[in-house]
């Protein structure tokens, strides 16, 4: 399950944007907050290794409380085919609060199928698996006050596509690493 639609947003971000995942993930090793700091290290090295950034960036637009996509396209069609569940939260139907989205079982079954047949699409399993560390129990707002305090990401004009720190966080990286040969590991 996902709480809300500003979390899920947030979440697809990163997904999408893998440099400001692994500066996430640096700044996590740095401040201490990262479940393991040498993890955090690694994975931020394989999220900037060669042209990954690039081929794995998919550009999302700055909206009103950040970085958003439309869902509905794309959620049709797992509802469609009872893979997902979405469901309002709120004092009266009229008043949503949030919405939560839910895997179902049959959502769950096509993704092991898949994982089976489509060894490929491990990526994304691996991916997500980063995002959802990174992230923890955060909520989509906290998660959004961390992607703004990227000026690039906060000075991104609406309806802009928020554009990429590659290069800023591979020299980040570069001494991180450094850092951490020097100290003897």
């Amino acid at each position: 399950m996902i709480r809300g639609q500003k979390r899920l947003q947030a979440l697809d971000f990163w997904l999408r944007n893998p440099d400001y995942l692994a500066d996430e993930l640096l700044a996590q090793a740095e401040d201490g907050s990262a479940l393991n700091r040498d993890w955090a290290l690694a994975q931020a090295n394989v999220l900037l290794d060669g042209d990954e950034p690039d081929i794995s960036r998919y550009p999302m637009v700055r909206w009103r409380f950040g970085a958003w996509e439309p869902l509905d396209d794309a959620l049709a069609l797992l509802l469609s085919h009872g893979l997902i569940s979405v469901e309002a939260v709120g004092e009266t139907p009229v008043k949503v609060e949030r919405w939560d989205y839910f895997l179902l079982t049959a959502g769950r079954d096509l993704a092991a199928e898949l994982r089976t047949e489509a060894p490929d699409l491990a990526w994304y399993d691996d991916r997500a698996a980063i995002v959802l560390a990174v992230a923890g129990q955060r909520s989509g707002s906290q998660l959004k006050d961390i992607q703004y305090k990227q000026a690039e990401y906060e000075r991104t004009v609406w309806k802009a596509s928020i554009s990429g720190i590659t290069e800023r966080v591979r020299e980040r990286l570069k001494r991180l690493n450094e850092q951490t040969a020097g100290a003897g590991g």
